[in-house]
């Protein structure tokens, strides 16, 4: 987003500029014009370094306030039981036995590139709403389901299948208001967007007690 934002200020700016000067060809010389030429290089430098960041930043604030008013609402929702698995459980997803799906959710996985997803991931970046700061993660893979069970978090999509494994291979988990950021013991790396990332990394916790998210 602040790429974008930065194109389109640059295109506002030199456009500008380019009409001014095209107005006043026969004034180059005159150190007036000089002058305004100059207050229009810097306010395009002001424009172009700090709005953008201006704008991202009030966007995650207003993206992690609506999750934590949603967060809420589910919360006052649970009832006393707790956390129940998915009724029709977890569709094309082979469980073992006795094993419970909680959650399903399609979604983007973002991967580091050379760990072993460079054949069905492309080049990508996560948003910088979405995951703030998080650029080391340059490929993408899309349309990936995500499953929860009370064992494993499970990623498929076409050519894709990567289970991890709750109890022994989960480290942590970050959220971000985009997603949740997953390391694993073996060193990998995935970000995984969500509509609700805190509701997630709750469930996590529900279903794998011993698992703290971080925050």
């Amino acid at each position: 987003m602040i790429y974008a934002l930065r194109k389109l200020i640059a295109f506002v700016f030199l456009g500008g500029m380019f009409w001014f000067i095209y107005q006043d060809l026969d004034n180059l010389d005159q150190p007036w014009f000089m002058h305004a030429l100059g207050l229009i290089v810097i306010a395009f430098a002001f424009f172009w370094l700090l709005i953008p960041m201006v704008v991202v930043h009030f966007r995650i604030v207003a993206r992690r306030r609506q999750n934590s008013a949603r967060y809420a609402e589910w919360r006052a929702a649970l009832g006393p039981g707790g956390l129940k698995p998915l009724a029709k459980g977890g569709g094309r997803l082979q469980l073992a036995d006795g094993e419970q799906v909680f959650y399903h959710e399609r979604g983007t996985l973002y991967v580091r590139k050379g760990c072993g997803f460079d054949e069905v991931s492309v080049r990508g970046l996560p948003g910088d709403v979405a995951f703030p700061r998080l650029r080391h993660l340059r490929r993408k893979i899309q349309r990936v389901h995500f499953y929860l069970t009370d064992r494993r978090l499970v990623f498929q999509g076409k050519e894709l299948d990567r289970a991890i494994q709750l109890s022994s291979e989960l480290k942590s988990c970050r959220d971000y208001p985009g997603g949740l950021f997953f390391s694993v013991a073996s060193g990998g790396e995935l970000a995984f967007t969500f509509r609700n990332p805190l509701v997630v990394a709750d469930m996590i916790k529900m279903v794998q007690p011993r698992f703290a998210p971080l925050r």
